[in-house]
């Protein structure tokens, strides 16, 4: 049996854990880990290779996240400093809208940036990278619906905080047996 002492440390060491999973769970879905779609992945640009995701799932009207890589070249490694614009176009060609892409507030290995989608239908959106070694750019077609969609994932961080929650809940229950049953003891 677990001294008292020994209780208290696992009851804090699961509210840490519980707390770093609360803490962790809502970033990495929002910068293109799993919380947004792949429309490029490896896509050949000059001497480098560009990943692209957007959010939300499914595209809607409304602001589009577009979150992009541009990684390998000479040395093989993450590309920073690019100047990377994003370019909205309708089934025309005509230029709905364009953004330049910033490094990531969160991760600055990636690019974003947020396109306005005014409408509903079928665009092409052209990727442009202007760095050196990769200029040129990446095309891909994407479908953008009316109203507000709900990602496989929105409703999951509820679920985490309530897991976190649970385990505090746990782990503080054991402790006081713990101490309960070592009072009795003594």
């Amino acid at each position: 049996m677990l001294a008292c002492g020994d209780a208290a440390r696992w009851g804090r060491a699961a509210a840490v854990a519980a707390w770093l999973l609360a803490c962790a769970v809502r970033p990495a879905w929002a910068h293109g880990a799993t919380g947004g779609a792949p429309q490029l992945l490896d896509q050949p640009v000059g001497q480098y290779f560009l990943s692209v995701w957007t959010a939300p799932v499914p595209a809607a009207v409304g602001v589009l996240h577009v979150t992009i890589a541009l990684h390998g070249g000479p040395t093989s490694s993450v590309v920073m400093g690019a100047g990377i614009e994003v370019i909205l176009r309708d089934k025309t060609g005509a230029v709905l809208a364009t953004a330049l892409a910033r490094e990531g507030d969160v991760n600055k290995f990636l690019y974003e940036a947020d396109i306005d989608l005014a409408v509903p239908g079928e665009f092409d959106v052209e990727v442009l990278v202007t760095e050196p070694l990769a200029a040129g750019s990446a095309h891909f077609a994407l479908r953008a619906e009316v109203g507000s969609p709900q990602s496989p994932l929105s409703g999951m961080g509820w679920l985490a905080g309530l897991a976190a929650l649970m385990a505090l809940v746990l782990a503080g229950a054991v402790a006081a047996l713990r101490r309960k049953a070592a009072l009795h003891a003594a």
